[in-house]
């Protein structure tokens, strides 16, 4: 039997369920991979919900389990029309481990990013040390492009930031080839 899971923008769902997005946003294992590693505060919160809600260049979407738990969150941002590409980012609640659920998550946005909103280049960055963002990145067939040495401080330290592309054509003519979970469906909302 299938687990179903939605993809719903953060701006359409009610405050409660926001409320545990923040949650989520401020657990420690997410925080720590985030340029801004402070908690987040509930105004702050809300505010950065009301400026998504005017923001062309942004798409927060939350993925919810069947009980409509908030289980993580995929977003794209830095949408460019013009230039057909956008920046990714992802992260999932550390008390949830079901196994394969991000790259499906992932791919769902990917070939959403590529189909209908016409994106022809999806990018991420990745703070060194991140090992896991790293190797979903290649799973997801991203190239590396680069390596920006000693660019960030994280937790006191100096340290890089890996930067990851995936091309549209790439994507059209591979992506049959990730092996995701099978019982597993995604519904973007």
């Amino acid at each position: 039997m299938s687990k179903i899971y939605n993809l719903v923008p953060l701006i359409n769902l009610s405050k409660d369920i926001q409320l545990q997005v923040l949650e989520i946003r401020n657990e420690e294992h997410i925080r720590e991979w985030m340029i801004t590693q402070d908690s987040i505060s509930a105004e702050d919160h809300f505010n950065w919900i009301e400026q998504l809600k005017s923001d062309q260049s942004q798409i927060c979407l939350i993925i919810l389990d069947e009980e409509n738990v908030p289980v993580g969150s995929i977003n794209l941002k830095k949408i460019n029309k013009l230039n057909k590409n956008a920046e990714l980012g992802f992260y999932k609640a550390s008390k949830h481990n079901e196994k394969g659920l991000m790259t499906k998550g992932l791919c769902t946005i990917i070939d959403y990013s590529f189909s209908v909103l016409g994106l022809e280049k999806i990018y991420t960055e990745v703070f060194e040390g991140n090992i896991k963002s790293i190797n979903i990145h290649k799973k997801l067939m991203f190239a590396e492009e680069g390596f920006l040495r000693s660019h960030i401080i994280n937790k006191g330290e100096r340290i890089g930031v890996y930067l990851y592309g995936l091309l549209k054509n790439e994507w059209q003519n591979n992506a049959e080839k990730i092996n995701t979970p099978n019982g597993l469906v995604f519904k973007l909302s």
